[in-house]
């Protein structure tokens, strides 16, 4: 079945085949459409439930955070599909060249506010269950953790073509010496997938927090390894539609703005070590599900295998998040 065949048996089925006529939004991983005042998402590949999971997230979030509202959610033969109310706005990526300071600042600030309030949750205070993307040997959440798993994933990357084995053993020493700065059992809620693109501004403030598939029980700072990096690179997150990208000294202002509204999501004495790892997971899982094909000089410079490179070598990013 087809993406758009299936996006009229999902609105078929969630009681919208009038509320307007589909259109498709730009998405990397579920199918996304506007119809009317809602907005349609659907997973084909039902089995992995990640609609399911952030269906019950949203129902347990505070109902003051700006997070879309539930409106219904199924599943059908073609996949599971989840249907919430449409927030106002365009992705903060998108128009961060187009809004002043001010604007910028105010968006920020809230943002910080906003995190502040989802990490206070508990995850499974407020009923939650581990998500399957967490159980198992799925490679589907985007950071691998804790270290013993990471270390694992490193040790099956030492085997993929055209990686260096010096590089691999570079990685497990860089986590091996970081390790003891990690949380034994977080249990705070983290977004766990929150760069520009899912952060919504109607161009004066910001209106809301979008995709919370990946939504965890993790450390507050996780949240940070993303949304900076994503920052500091920013062709990684954003869709292939784009006509203009801002450069990474159009956010040179982001993190001192966010360390100002949220110092907590800062504090840890141990930060560096504690962003070093959470890169390494998350770049150590994107090369095992995209493994090179060429020589590193061959690589576009954002595929992961490069990016784990620059991390063993010093030349991150991480110098230019902690500077703010």
């Amino acid at each position: 079945m087809t993406s758009v065949l299936r996006a009229h048996a999902a609105a078929q089925a969630a009681g919208l085949a009038h509320a307007g006529r589909l259109i498709r939004a730009t998405n990397s991983v579920n199918e996304v459409w506007f119809i009317g005042p809602y907005v349609l998402r659907i997973n084909p590949h039902p089995e992995q439930a990640r609609l399911l999971h952030e269906r019950d997230v949203l129902a347990a979030l505070p109902a003051d955070l700006p997070i879309p509202e539930l409106v219904s959610y199924g599943v059908g033969t073609f996949g599971e599909w989840l249907v919430v109310r449409r927030v106002p706005g365009e992705q903060l990526s998108r128009i961060w060249l187009d809004i002043n300071d001010h604007v910028r600042e105010r968006s920020i600030t809230r943002l910080g506010h906003a995190l502040r309030q989802l990490h206070a949750v508990d995850f499974a205070g407020v009923g939650l269950k581990a998500p399957s993307f967490l159980t198992g040997d799925s490679l589907d959440c985007p950071h691998q953790l804790p270290a013993g798993r990471l270390l694992d994933l490193l040790s099956r990357a030492a085997l993929l073509p055209f990686v260096d084995r010096g590089v691999i053993r570079s990685a497990v020493d860089l986590v091996f010496t970081a390790a003891d700065a990690l949380d034994d059992e977080p249990t705070a809620l983290v977004h766990g997938d929150l760069h520009f693109e899912n952060v919504l501004c109607d161009g004066f403030d910001l209106t809301g927090i979008i995709d919370f598939e990946w939504t965890r029980p993790g450390p507050p700072d996780l949240d940070l390894d993303v949304m900076l990096h994503s920052l500091a690179d920013p062709a990684l997150h954003v869709a292939a539609d784009y006509t203009a990208l801002p450069q990474r000294s159009d956010f040179d202002h982001v993190t001192s703005w966010l360390r100002e509204a949220y110092p907590e999501l800062f504090s840890h004495p141990r930060l560096p070590d504690r962003l070093l790892v959470y890169r390494l997971s998350y770049d150590t899982r994107a090369m095992l599900a995209h493994p090179p094909t060429a020589p590193p000089d061959q690589l576009s410079p954002h595929h992961p295998y490069r990016r784990l490179q620059r991390v063993v070598e010093g030349r991150s990013d991480l110098a230019w998040i902690l500077a703010g």
